[in-house]
C-alpha cells in the first residue's frame, strides 16, 4: 500500500479532513463513506487492502482481532494514516462486500 502514489494521495486527502493527530476510520465492520467519494472506503485504499489481505497467508487472515488497527503510509512522525477495525473482527472480514448504509 505504501508504494502506491494513488493510495498515499487518497489517505493524505482524507487525513487532512480530520483533527490533527487522529486517523480517519475507514472500516468498522463495513466500509465507511468518506467525504468527496462516490463509494465507500476510498476505492484505491479499499482495493489495496483487499489485495494485501487476499494474498496474505491464511494464518494471518484468520486470527480474531479486537479493536482498531492504525496503518501508516510512512515511518516519519505525522505521516498520513488510517484506522480500521471493530470490537471483534478478522482480517478476512475486510474482503466481504458489506457496505455501510
Amino acid at each position: 500500500m505504501r508504494e502506491s502514489a494513488r493510495v498515499r494521495a487518497e489517505v493524505a486527502r482524507v487525513q487532512a479532513q480530520v483533527s490533527p493527530g487522529r486517523a480517519p476510520l475507514l472500516w468498522n465492520g463495513a466500509w465507511l463513506r468518506s467525504e468527496g467519494q462516490d463509494g465507500e472506503g476510498l476505492a484505491a485504499v479499499r482495493q489495496a487492502i483487499a489485495v494485501e489481505v487476499a494474498f496474505a497467508p491464511a494464518a494471518c487472515r484468520a486470527p480474531p482481532m479486537r479493536g482498531l488497527v492504525v496503518l501508516t503510509m510512512a515511518d516519519q512522525p505525522g505521516s498520513p494514516r488510517i484506522a480500521l477495525g471493530s470490537a471483534n473482527w478478522r482480517w478476512s472480514d475486510l474482503l466481504e462486500a458489506r457496505r455501510s448504509r
